[in-house]
């Protein structure tokens, strides 16, 4: 590859924003339901977010102070009153109300009623969660790790989840949420989202520690194998035995690539090993 050196330093706010949010992708999309002493609710998307453990339940979000005037958002400051919110995910039926509540409406104006999102009646909280969400999050105040104080600083809010509110129609028969059956929305650079449903695909861990590329034979590291396909035969805990003798091995080596490409692409990664091994052993 060849990569253009950008400096930080040396590009302006709004430039390296505008790098991040575009590199930085996909990113989920926290829609986040909060409240100030005097009742009024907010409601707005942030895209700087994730779960930062499970023991206790953790969720963060970053809500950047303005980029144009350096003031806090009305986020973070009805949760530095309240000391709560919910999270609640955001899904393809919802996302065009989710960009109507990005607007920066003033601090009493709710943005529930201004995106036509409903009140989701939340139980351990006062702040609401957005009842077309098939995901909601009640969260309690963690920390907040202040990240700088000029335009654009990150403010990171961790809550401890201490309820969840799961649509048992995105749930598998286990009681886990299935993939297929929730279509989440994330967030890239500039106007583009992505949608899960769209671009879904299943890989599968190795199963416990893998040889590694250092232990795979010279042939397949030089061979036109790509990288991903490397890594499902440097997945197995150890290189296997022939179990199957093949007679008709009389490939030249890029026919015998070709052949493991296609296995490999099935992730038939046993029947892989086995194929190259046959060959290695008439060839040898």
């Amino acid at each position: 590859m060849n990569y253009k050196k950008i400096n930080p330093r040396d590009f302006d706010i709004k430039n390296i924003y505008h790098l991040m949010i575009a590199g930085i992708a996909p990113r989920p999309i926290a829609l986040v339901g909060s409240i100030d002493l005097n009742n009024n609710i907010n409601l707005a998307p942030f895209s700087f977010f994730n779960a930062f453990g499970a023991n206790p339940p953790i969720v963060g979000f970053s809500p950047a102070l303005s980029g144009r005037t350096g003031l806090p958002k009305d986020t973070l400051l009805n949760i530095k009153e309240t000391k709560e919110f919910s999270i609640s995910i955001v899904t393809s039926d919802i996302v065009e109300q989710v960009s109507l509540a990005s607007c920066e409406f003033p601090k009493d104006v709710d943005e529930f009623v201004k995106s036509g999102l409903n009140k989701f009646k939340t139980n351990l909280i006062k702040p609401p969660g957005v009842k077309e969400s098939p995901f909601i999050m009640e969260c309690k105040l963690h920390k907040i790790i202040e990240l700088g104080n000029k335009p654009a600083s990150g403010n990171l809010i961790l809550g401890e989840i201490i309820m969840f509110h799961v649509s048992k129609g995105i749930m598998n028969s286990e009681g886990v949420v299935d993939p297929t059956k929730i279509n989440h929305i994330a967030r890239n650079g500039g106007p583009w989202y992505s949608s899960t449903k769209e671009n879904l695909f299943k890989l599968n861990k190795p199963k416990g520690i893998g040889i590694g590329f250092d232990s795979l034979p010279i042939d397949l590291i030089n061979s036109d194998l790509k990288g991903s396909e490397l890594a499902k035969l440097a997945s197995v805990n150890e290189i296997p035995l022939i179990n199957n003798k093949i007679d008709a091995l009389d490939y030249d080596f890029n026919y015998l690539i070709n052949e493991i490409s296609k296995l490999l692409c099935d992730d038939k990664i046993i029947e892989s090993w086995n194929l190259f091994l046959n060959w290695k052993n008439k060839n040898e």
